[in-house]
């Protein structure tokens, strides 16, 4: 029977691990988010800390690929490693602008309590 497996072991877990922590970023993010539309400003930016701190992890992961890569070691595409590419791409954006919604919702917030 012939091996259909072209992806290792080690690899696959990579991907699923860089899967795993921009997701987990962008769920704090996410939070973040949440508790700055109640009002919790502070809250909102420990949480995107948080989330920038676990994003940075994801680095680790996709930076492997990219040195495998550029020492002439062949990287097999596959959809499990676009997926993760995805994820870090999205995650990335949205924590990159978060801080500026938190900002922009802090300002309104302050805006409102004046004209109330």
């Amino acid at each position: 029977m012939e091996d259909t497996n072209f992806i290792s072991e080690e690899i696959m877990e990579k991907i699923m691990t860089g899967v795993a922590v921009a997701g987990t970023a962008k769920s704090l993010g996410k939070e973040a988010l949440i508790k700055a539309n109640q009002g919790e400003f502070e809250e909102a930016r420990a949480l995107l800390s948080e989330a920038k701190k676990t994003f940075v992890e994801v680095h680790g992961c996709h930076f492997e690929f990219i040195q495998k890569e550029a020492s002439g070691e062949k990287i097999d595409i596959c959809l499990l490693l676009i997926h993760m590419e995805d994820r870090i791409m999205t995650t990335s954006l949205f924590l990159d602008s978060l801080e500026d919604q938190i900002n922009l919702i802090e300002r309104i917030d302050k805006l409102e309590k004046l004209i109330k």
